[in-house]
């Protein structure tokens, strides 16, 4: 029985077997890899090899799929990968795959620009040129410049060759400006004069005519006789607000404040000719109006800080110092904060608080602490400015532990310590300044300058001096020095033609006083005294020539 059962069971397990030995066959055949053709497939294969750090295969993938598709963005991440890593051939194949795909694609145009610019394929290059511009006759070509500027020198060549040909050819006007910077840049003038002759034969849009006139800066005079010449674009708000500009700082401020005040009754939203045109009231001493405008620009966050800080010079030319010090404490924004404080300081000086310019100072470097150095150091030359030097050696040896090497507060410092007559504070400071810039001509200069002014230590300050000159022959501060320690050595001959260089450079009233000092003991009073009122004229409140005038005429 038991062999019977199993003789009967046999045959169906030996189907079983071989069923399932088919099944395996079949699924092993469906598991062999296929060749993918699909650009989807293709693109997924791709990308795994890019995973995989396989990029040359990447990019025989990307080209294969891009040959397959229609879609310009396959083309597109193809030239992508080959710029990154592949041949010029491959380049080339899926720049002419995507332009083919996409004809009124500006991309596909500008990366054939750089790749043909970069590689000085002059024919290929010009052509992308030319079909991007009657692609975009008012096409935006401003980048070129900036990549022009990046190509090496006989690439800029063939570049600005090319670009110099379709300008001359096109209408377009920010190209004709991208032309004229690179040429002016290569050799000057030569391309204001291209862009002289381009718009002779072209009518020129206002900003070519703005941008023309700005090549005459600094002379302002002719920058706006040359937009006069151009009627059909005095018109346009720009050219109108910029002339206004230039009157403005040619002293011609009714002109200005004419024109401004029709471009702003057509915009009103022009924010900076708001602020000029605000300005421009108050310089006129039209405060009511010039408050009005200032007001208008609280709108715009851009211009906020701009606002508060010069309505707070009208309240104080309305004598409301209060209002002034509300309006100066809202300024919170760049450079302008440093000098809000400084007018806030100024208005604690006035009534007579002078603990809270400290107080805002410190204020301020919580609030901002990005202009925490600026800050420190604005508030030690106020305080130094206001006799109260004092008062500001604590400030800079606070700002000193946050920056022991700031050259800029070190030298404050010793500023400082030379007003209260610690002349010991005063050279260790610049000698650390020395440590860190050894042979710094200022350095020298003002430790030289110190010792021989300060104490009877002469001939070093002599040498100190004598190495600031050698390095800065032409200063001015530096030849008065130089005067100044011959002088107290009594070489009174070979003092003088150092005064005589500095006072022709500079009429500053410390070099009327030491010049006039000098005249005086050789015997040239008249002299010496039309020199004092020189240097009077530059700082009427100059102590340091009226205490030389009392020292040596006892009076």
């Amino acid at each position: 029985m038991v062999f019977l059962t199993i003789a009967g069971c046999q045959p169906t397990g030996t189907l079983q077997t071989e069923s399932a030995d088919r099944a395996m066959e079949s699924t092993i055949e469906s598991a062999q890899p296929r060749e993918i053709q699909t650009p989807a497939g293709l693109i997924l294969l791709a990308e795994a090899e890019l995973t995989a750090g396989q990029t040359d295969q990447a990019i025989l993938l990307y080209l294969k799929a891009a040959a397959k598709s229609t879609n310009p963005e396959v083309a597109e991440r193809a030239a992508f990968l080959a710029r990154q890593a592949g041949a010029d051939v491959q380049i080339e194949q899926a720049l002419d795959r995507w332009k083919a795909i996409d004809p009124d694609s500006r991309g596909a145009l500008e990366a054939s620009i750089i790749f043909n610019a970069e590689r000085s394929r002059l024919d290929a290059l010009e052509d992308s040129l030319t079909q991007l511009f009657a692609l975009e006759p008012d096409y935006r070509a401003h980048w070129l410049a900036s990549f022009w500027a990046g190509l090496e020198p006989d690439r800029q060549m063939a570049l600005l060759n090319a670009l110099t040909r379709v300008g001359s050819q096109s209408n377009n006007g920010s190209l004709a400006m991208v032309v004229t910077e690179a040429k002016n840049r290569v050799a000057e003038q030569t391309g204001t004069d291209w862009l002289d002759a381009w718009i002779e034969s072209h009518v020129p849009p206002a900003n070519v005519v703005l941008f023309r006139s700005r090549l005459e800066l600094p002379d302002r005079q002719r920058a706006i006789a040359f937009i006069e010449r151009f009627t059909e674009v005095k018109s346009d708000l720009n050219v109108r607000a910029q002339l206004a500009r230039w009157h403005g700082l040619e002293g011609n401020r009714e002109t200005a404040l004419s024109i401004l005040r029709l471009v702003i009754e057509e915009d009103g939203n022009r924010y900076p000719d708001l602020l000029t045109l605000g300005l421009l009231e108050m310089q006129s001493g039209n405060l009511d109006t010039a408050e009005k405008h200032l007001k208008s620009l609280l709108a715009s966050e851009q211009y906020r800080s701009n606002a508060y800080y010069h309505l707070g010079e009208v309240a104080i030319q309305n004598n409301q110092d209060d209002l002034a010090i509300d309006r100066f404490l809202r300024v919170d924004r760049s450079e302008l904060v440093i000098e809000a404080r400084k007018q806030l300081a100024n208005l604690a000086i006035k009534q007579k608080t002078p603990l809270k310019a400290h107080r805002w100072f410190s204020e301020a470097r919580l609030l901002f602490p990005n202009f925490k150095h600026e800050l420190y150091l604005a508030e030690a030359q106020f305080q130094t400015a206001n006799r109260m030097a004092d008062a500001a050696i604590p400030v800079l040896t606070e700002a000193l532990i946050r920056e022991p090497d700031s050259v800029e507060i070190l030298y404050t410092r010793a500023l400082a310590y030379e007003q209260l007559n610690d002349i010991r504070g005063a050279e260790n400071d610049l000698r650390k300044i020395l440590q860190l810039k050894p042979n710094d001509p200022d350095a020298l200069n003002a430790l030289g300058y110190t010792l021989a002014d300060r104490t009877d230590r002469y001939d070093e300050a002599l040498s100190l001096i004598e190495n600031a000159l050698a390095q800065k022959p032409e200063s001015a501060a530096i030849l008065d020095s130089m005067g100044w320690v011959l002088l107290k050595l009594g070489r009174l001959n070979e003092a003088e033609p150092y005064f005589v260089k500095a006072w022709e450079m500079s009429q500053d009233h410390e070099i009327a006083a030491h010049y006039g000092e000098l005249l005086w003991r050789l015997g040239q009073q008249q002299k010496a005294r039309e020199i004092w009122d020189i240097g009077y004229e530059s700082m009427p409140e100059s102590d340091k020539i009226r205490s030389t005038i009392q020292r040596l005429t006892n009076s």
